[in-house]
């Protein structure tokens, strides 16, 4: 072959050389990237609301019945990866929950002990360095969308909710939630959509994205007029697809997506989709809605009083809600897919508390029993995780400390973190560098306690106690003493639960509150 001829090939070939060797080049960059990180928590989601504890497969996985829920993409998801039946949500409420799911630290250090409110004080510490903060350091494109409920709540608004600042004369949106203007508050989140309001299907969004906001600037209100999960999923979708470049294609992604159904209200018609509600719930007679045995027989009723047909309706209107969520998370899920970065993304599907829905005659949660202590969590993660079942009682401030461990970051975990990094259970089963914790904690102001297997055993202010024992009463309707159960048992409960406060840093451990029923570490 002449040297002419031999150029001319070369040359020829160049042409289409170059456009594979793109396509190579894109695809070694794809295959090297760091691991997407991906968090969902809708607000008030129970363990107990996922459809799969219905599959025959599955049955026995949770000792009680699982609900009445349509979740069939949360179902596929988790039995895709890591299906968790024991993790404990410490503080089960919004605030005091985000602050420790961020910082990794407890609520007692974080600045968030209670909820955040118009005339508290109460707020996540601007200065702590959080899971998003440690991820954008690492080089990752972070990106937050929904509901927040960690920043202080101030009157900083016009009447129109547009924000302004704190001076007197002004507006509050919210008596719980408020915007959070772009600062050290929003722990390094470069993508930001923000809903407040408990309101559906009109809550007031903020964002840095004008294109998201009718070209509205950041802090300026506007009304969205659809269901805020719908909302927010088409921004994930287009996050996702960066057809605007919204990210950098070469970096990593982090998406924390905060939806706040299936959170109240849920007292009406107009809190769900109706279409869903008439689909399944309706005509569901009253007994297949409330399956689990602490509710009353009377809320269960076919003909029941005023006060039990609005508890009916509340159930039918919380499913429901839940069945539209799964709907927005399926169609988010299969954008991940259809963009090619879900095998290289940790999916993690999780609540923030969950919620009693007329169990032991109550609603909402805060309190120590299961429907409203234990929350859903699944984990994805293809390459690195096949299916399997975990009873690993992971809480809170353990959350961020483990995410990064999974991502490969356990060498970035901050110093102030209080949390345990249960990563290396998780990837191999064998807990080594960490192991499996005995019990759970759990606390709020008044009350503090402990969840292990089998009890579950809470302390409070005023010198009572409650006692279950959750493998021969799982519904917890029959309240044990300390002498019913061995010794040995009933010590360490309280020896467990004395070493949670000393290592919460709770006032209960400084002034040796309880000391009868509290065995507290000496020093």
């Amino acid at each position: 072959m002449d040297t002419h001829k031999a150029f001319l090939l070369m040359l020829t070939a160049g042409i289409s050389v170059n456009g594979t060797c793109g396509s190579i080049k894109a695809q070694t960059q794809k295959e090297k990237k760091e691991p997407n990180f991906f968090y969902i928590f809708p607000d008030q989601y129970r363990l107990h609301a996922l459809g799969i504890w219905s599959d025959p497969e599955y049955k026995d996985a949770i000792s009680t019945l699982g609900d009445p829920v349509h979740t069939p993409n949360l179902d596929k998801l988790a039995k895709q990866g890591v299906l968790f039946t024991q993790v404990c949500s410490t503080f089960p409420l919004s605030s005091p929950h985000r602050g420790m799911l961020l910082s990794g630290m407890y609520a007692q250090t974080n600045g968030l002990d209670l909820n955040c409110r118009i005339g508290r004080e109460q707020e996540l510490n601007h200065d702590i360095e959080c899971l998003t903060d440690v991820l954008a350091k690492a080089g990752y494109e972070t990106a937050y969308v929904g509901k927040t409920h960690w920043h202080k709540t101030e009157a900083v608004f016009d009447k129109e909710g547009n924000y302004i600042g704190k001076e007197p004369g002004r507006h509050s949106i919210s008596e719980f939630d408020t915007y959070i203007p772009e600062g050290k508050s929003r722990h390094s989140n470069q993508y930001w959509f923000q809903h407040i309001l408990d309101n559906h299907f009109n809550p007031i969004s903020y964002s840095n994205r004008p294109e998201l906001i009718d070209g509205k600037s950041d802090g300026e209100a506007y009304r969205t007029h659809q269901f805020s999960g719908q909302k927010e999923a088409n921004i994930v979708i287009q996050y996702l697809e960066n057809k605007n470049n919204q990210r950098d294609p070469n970096k990593p992604f982090s998406i924390i997506w905060s939806i706040n159904p299936p959170h109240p209200p849920y007292y009406k018609l107009s809190d769900c989709d109706t279409t869903i509600y008439n689909q399944y719930y309706k005509d569901l007679p009253a007994h297949e809605l409330f399956v689990r045995e602490n509710v009353d027989q009377s809320v269960k009723s076919s003909t029941p009083n005023a006060r039990n047909k609005e508890k009916q309706l509340t159930a039918r209107i919380y499913f429901s809600l839940i069945a539209a969520i799964d709907k927005e998370i399926g169609r988010v899920l299969q954008a991940l897919e259809e963009t090619g970065e879900a095998d290289n993304t940790l999916v993690v599907f999780a609540s923030d508390h969950g919620e009693m829905l007329c169990s032991q005659d109550t609603m909402g949660k805060s309190v120590i029993y299961d429907e409203s202590f234990l929350t859903p969590f699944i984990i994805r993660y293809p390459q690195k995780l096949t299916h399997r079942m975990e009873d690993l009682m992971l809480g809170t401030v353990d959350i961020m400390p483990t995410m990064l461990g999974l991502l490969g970051l356990d060498n970035k975990i901050p110093s102030t973190v209080m949390g345990r990094d249960y990563s290396d259970g998780i990837l191999t089963e064998k807990f080594q560098k960490n192991a499996k914790p005995s019990s759970a904690f759990y606390f709020r102001n008044n009350a503090k306690g402990v969840r292990t297997y089998q009890y579950t055993y809470e302390v409070q202010q005023n010198g009572t106690y409650q006692l279950f024992d959750n493998q021969k009463d799982p519904y917890q309707m029959n309240t044990l003493t300390l002498e019913s159960i061995p010794s040995k048992v009933a010590l360490k409960l309280k020896s467990d639960l004395g070493q949670w406060l000393m290592e919460a840093h709770d006032n209960w451990y400084d002034k040796k509150t309880n000391k009868k029923l509290i065995i507290y570490p000496q020093i």
